[in-house]
């Protein structure tokens, strides 16, 4: 059997618009948290939300109230160059794999699964500032890696593959370290010189990994 195995991937600009207003509970990543380490992550979305103007509603931890956010799945609403490489079949795949899981770090969530409902919002790490610093500041300062590695341990992963580019990764470090020191096999998987285009590779690598389980 194939050890528990963890893709990171990041969020991307293209999205496509649109959904429903009905919000998957089941699907969000803080059943798979501990339930301090879920509670911490809603409330550092609603205070991305806030401090942006956006409505709360569900994805942010604010179940009564009423809302007109469209929802999709994550890997429906996000289009660009990286996600387009993985095939419907691969997303399918994912969603009934015991051993094989991913995860992406979004400048508005903080980090989602897959299959997630998440509404179409319009942030970057690089780009937006929230209490005078840059998200990927702001998330790494407010743990982010930490909410990783505990989903790292409440799920027994043993491998992660990382395919952040290096705003992403400055977000959630120091995982790599924080992973290998509780004996975690942690793979970079790297693209130098290959500038915008490099999503289409991870894209490309992404969905051979998700084959190959």
């Amino acid at each position: 059997m194939a050890e528990k195995t963890l893709i990171l991937i990041p969020c991307c600009d293209s999205k496509t618009p649109g959904g429903t207003q009905t919000y998957d509970r089941d699907r969000c990543v803080v059943n798979y948290l501990s339930p301090d380490m879920g509670k911490k992550l809603m409330e550092l979305r609603r205070r991305v939300a806030v401090a942006f103007k956006e409505r709360l509603g569900p994805d942010t931890g604010v179940y009564q109230s009423e809302t007109q956010i469209e929802y999709m799945k994550a890997y429906e609403r996000y289009n660009g160059n990286l996600y387009s490489r993985i095939t419907k079949s691969s997303w399918e795949k994912l969603n009934r794999s015991q051993n094989l899981s991913l995860l992406i770090i979004s400048a508005f969530y903080g980090v989602v699964r897959h299959d997630e409902s998440i509404r179409n919002y319009n942030r970057a790490m690089n780009k937006d500032k929230i209490e005078g610093k840059l998200l990927k500041t702001w998330w790494r300062e407010h743990g982010l890696c930490k909410i990783l590695l505990d989903y790292i341990v409440t799920n027994d992963v043993k491998v992660v593959h990382d395919f952040l580019s290096l705003n992403y990764s400055e977000a959630v470090w120091p995982l790599q370290n924080e992973a290998e020191s509780i004996g975690v096999s942690y793979i970079i998987h790297e693209y130098p010189w290959l500038g915008s285009g490099s999503n289409y590779y991870r894209g490309e690598d992404v969905q051979k990994l998700i084959q190959s389980f």
